[in-house]
């Protein structure tokens, strides 16, 4: 292969390339100086397991070639640091020449030269990676071995942004093979979370009163113990009573501010010889008069609101929540109002409304996903034990729209008063090309995925999508079955593409 266009795209990324081999790999690969360029090879080929990127001098009959070959994990990118390395050559299924090399050069590089056939011909190439029980082996392809200078071989397809290896393997990075995946038509619409009714206690009240609330006030979203007095109801008979009683302790409260006031201003006097040390005392005393008239009150109104009275405690019915209060403190409730709910659970309800009218029967659920805004992605709700309750979609005259509702025993991390989006797979499932969503990149509005080409080198293309799930979403067009696609990574790869260099983003 020319290594004209290798040359390029590296010194577009602002690397050195090695001679020989498009970049640098360390020891035991750098041609010198003054030895002339032959054509060079470069092979990528996966396994379900395992990539190979292979660069080697187009042999020449008789003579050893120079090698750099590349091998990652593909399970979590990692570059094998250890095992062996053979490559065969083979005609007819019979081995003809062989070459084993016994360690890396370095983290995921086998670096080396290997003896060439001795006679002119083409050969299959094959590549074999051992590392304990691991044992992988890549058909590499054709490979002509010429009489004198290396013969020219067919080039592999390159993409338009250059990516080394090394810097892949410093990030996140991850590449899948795209493949059929069972999708069904999705139903997509705006939700809102609310606490599972049934894991919400709502306490009424007992009798007709006025409502007391104690000073810890159960307002929403105050975590309460079981048996936590909450409030009181005072009988409706001495209700008028309680209100004077309660008037009576807020003027004993202003008595007492005041009292206190003049006692500090007082002695402040006192102190610069401008009012007589009398005058402190009568202050000082006027203060304990107005503190023993508010204990006084608050003693009455603790009396009236004692169970002795007919006052009922309002307490807590369990350890949860507090996400409803019903009436006000001070206000009149009737009998069976509700005072206050508790969510002891974590289970939540989802209620959207839907106004797409090509869904009606919501029979077989295919798929139940959720997405909130800070997500990176959909989450798929029938791992924590979500369930859609609504079967068919009843769609209102005024409204023109139709509820629907979905159960989650957990809570995924959503909590009552999210804007959520709900997404309902309908019907039967059918075989459809698609990505995981990871693959995704948001590019300038536009959706934009990474094939990866050759082992460095990518191609950038715009897709269009269609139905999807909480982990894969369809591909109309834009991409083919078989190509490999960057799972993890893709946007690393647009940031090199944009700035010139091969570090991340991440970095």
């Amino acid at each position: 292969m020319n290594i004209a266009p290798l040359l390029s795209l590296l010194m577009a990324c602002g690397q050195a390339p090695d001679a020989g081999h498009g970049h640098a790999h360390g020891e035991g690969g750098a041609h010198a100086p003054h030895e002339e360029e032959g054509e060079s090879i470069a092979v990528t080929r996966w396994t379900s397991s395992h990539e190979l990127f292979i660069e080697f001098d187009a042999p020449v009959a008789g003579q050893p070639f120079s090698y750099h070959a590349h091998v990652t994990r593909l399970e979590d990118n990692h570059a094998a640091d250890s095992g062996t390395m053979t490559l065969r050559f083979e005609q007819d299924g019979f081995v003809v020449e062989s070459h084993t090399d016994e360690a890396v050069a370095r983290a995921g590089i086998f670096a080396s030269q290997a003896p060439a056939p001795t006679s002119v011909g083409t050969y299959s190439l094959v590549v074999l990676y051992e590392d304990g029980d691991d044992r992988v082996e890549w058909p590499a392809g054709s490979v002509t071995v010429a009489a004198g200078r290396g013969a020219a071989h067919p080039p592999e397809k390159q993409g338009e942004v250059a990516f080394l290896k090394e810097s892949q393997w410093q990030i996140p990075f991850r590449v899948a093979p795209a493949q059929e995946h069972l999708l069904a038509p999705e139903l997509i619409t705006a939700a809102m979370v609310h606490p599972a009714p049934n894991d919400t206690t709502v306490v009424a009240a007992p009798m007709e009163g006025l409502l007391v609330w104690v000073d810890g006030l159960p307002v929403v979203g105050r975590r309460v113990s079981r048996g936590e007095r909450l409030a009181t109801l005072v009988p409706a008979g001495a209700a008028e009573h309680w209100s004077r009683l309660a008037a009576d302790v807020a003027s004993a409260k202003a008595d007492v501010d005041l009292a206190a006031t003049d006692v500090s201003r007082t002695a402040s006097l006192v102190d610069r010889d401008l009012l007589s040390k009398r005058r402190l005392e009568e202050a000082e005393a006027a203060l304990l008069r107005a503190e023993a008239d508010l204990r006084a009150a608050q003693s009455r109104l603790a009396a009236l609101s004692s169970s002795s009275s007919g006052a009922v405690p309002i307490r807590a019915p369990a350890d949860g929540l507090v996400v409803a209060v019903g009436s006000p403190h001070g206000s009149s409730v009737t009998a069976g109002a509700p005072l206050v709910s508790v969510s002891a659970g974590a289970s939540l309800m989802l209620e959207g409304w839907v106004h797409d009218r090509s869904f009606t029967d919501l029979l077989p659920v295919a798929s139940l996903s959720v997405q909130r805004g800070d997500w990176d992605a959909p989450v798929d709700l029938t791992a924590y034990g979500g369930r859609l309750l609504t079967e068919q979609l009843v769609f209102d005259s005024r409204s023109l729209s139709a509820p629907v509702t979905v159960l989650v025993d957990e809570g995924l991390g959503l909590a009552p008063g999210d804007l959520v989006e709900l997404r309902i797979g309908v019907g039967e499932t059918a075989p459809r090309l698609a990505v995981p969503r990871s693959a995704i990149v948001e590019i300038n509005g536009q959706e934009v995925l990474f094939v990866q080409e050759t082992g460095e080198s990518f191609s950038r293309r715009r897709v269009e999508l269609g139905e999807g799930d909480a982990t894969h979403v369809e591909v109309l067009s834009g991409l083919k079955l078989g190509e490999v696609v960057v799972v993890d990574g893709g946007f690393d790869v647009h940031v090199a593409s944009l700035s010139g260099a091969l570090e991340s983003h991440r970095h």
